[in-house]
């Protein structure tokens, strides 16, 4: 998606000043963008902790929109050889004139954010060998990939790179935390590094973690409309809580209800404990593209029993839960197919208005029994408004 936008992101640097970038925008004209970058403060001499932006505000004119689409049979395989004219695309129920289509084989540039809490532990390992698998079967031999490591701490643990030597080491480099999973902090620094990248380049975040969010300070709707802004699809590939737990070293934990003592229910009208909000989950399973709109539009106070699943569906990714001793070579190698399996079709909306509003994209394919996969829309219009109202859906067209 083409915007003309204007950020405005307040953080923090010990010991190094502010720092500005230059964003290109369309119609040969330049907008300053301040302070695009985390400010950041050198914990170590091998990586950098991310300071997260403490105040974060969006404003987004959209000219042009590009929407990845995968296309599959109903065996859910791969459709390659289809053309422009096999597509209809519609914006908010309009049917929409498709001004380009190509087949996705431009360079990528990758950010893969990898979970380094104590929770996983024990499966940290199988993720530190999986250097060659990103560059061999992603990136391919143009594409650039950056390391994140997140837990309490969001770690930029390698800048973008095309040596499988430096990414090797880099992974080879991460280390345990706390319990703390600061997802959407991670996911969002990447977005961050990613907009700097060329616009020639197809924009990827994979996910490696476990599907839990309990310390983040930027909230998943502004993590999912940044995204969707800067057209940058999320790959989760969702680390077993069972498995990282049967292979992590026992700790004795102390009961913090004294012996004697009977636990009772909180009182009515009592502030919640991030415990208690976790027992509160939405499941976006069934329901998922109402949910993506509220968060959008700026809704607030929604837990997710699955985020991982929110940021794939929400960005027109896959995630991918790996299930035996293999399994995450083989979601390595499933993300690479996917992306090379893309067309890539581009429009520019007809139905464009002032207002902040969602804006529902539908792909259709004029083939029976294929099965279309894209992301669900975009925000345009003013910035969204804290605890808004919930989405009203058009009706599909």
């Amino acid at each position: 998606m083409h915007c003309v936008m204007s950020h405005s992101i307040a953080g923090r640097r010990k010991s190094v000043p502010a720092a500005k970038a230059v964003l290109p925008v369309l119609l040969g004209l330049l907008a300053l963008a301040p302070g695009l970058w985390a400010q950041r403060s050198t914990e170590a001499a091998d990586d950098e902790v991310l300071t997260v932006a403490d105040d974060v505000t969006f404003r987004s004119g959209v000219t042009e929109v590009t929407v990845p689409v995968t296309v599959t049979n109903k065996d859910g395989v791969y459709v390659h050889g289809l053309e422009g004219a096999d597509f209809s695309i519609y914006d908010n129920k309009r049917l929409q004139t498709i001004d380009s289509f190509e087949v996705a084989f431009l360079p990528i540039s990758m950010v893969i954010c990898i979970q380094s809490s104590a929770r996983v532990e024990g499966i940290l390992p199988d993720v530190r060998k999986t250097a060659v698998l990103f560059t061999d079967l992603v990136l391919g031999e143009f594409g650039q990939a950056a390391i994140i490591a997140f837990d309490n701490r969001v770690r930029l643990m390698q800048d973008f790179t095309a040596d499988h030597k430096e990414i090797d080491q880099a992974l080879k480099k991460i280390t345990i935390g706390s319990d703390a999973v600061r997802l959407s902090d991670g996911v969002f620094e990447a977005i961050r590094m990613l907009v700097r990248r060329p616009q020639t380049h197809r924009k990827v975040i994979v996910v490696v973690s476990e599907s839990q969010e309990t310390a983040s300070e930027v909230g998943m709707g502004e993590t999912l409309r940044t995204a969707q802004i800067h057209e940058i699809m999320v790959y989760p590939i969702r680390l077993s809580t069972l498995s990282a737990r049967l292979t992590r070293e026992p700790k004795r934990m102390r009961d913090p209800i004294p012996p004697g003592v009977q636990a009772r229910a909180a009182v009515p009208g009592t502030a919640e404990t991030p415990t208690m909000r976790m027992q509160h989950n939405v499941d976006v399973t069934t329901n998922v593209i109402p949910v993506i709109i509220d968060l959008v539009r700026g809704a607030k106070n929604l837990v997710f029993s699955n985020p991982l699943e929110l940021l794939a569906k929400g960005t027109g990714g896959k995630d991918y839960s790996p299930r035996t001793h293999g399994g995450l070579q083989e979601s390595i190698q499933a993300v690479g197919e996917d992306l090379r399996s893309q067309y890539l079709l581009s429009y520019r909306p007809t139905n464009l208005n002032d207002s902040g509003i969602f804006h529902r994209i539908k792909v259709e394919v004029n083939y029976q029994d294929f099965r279309v996969r894209y992301r669900p829309g975009y925000w345009q219009g003013p910035e969204p408004v804290p605890d808004g109202e919930p989405a009203d859906a058009p009706a599909e067209p």
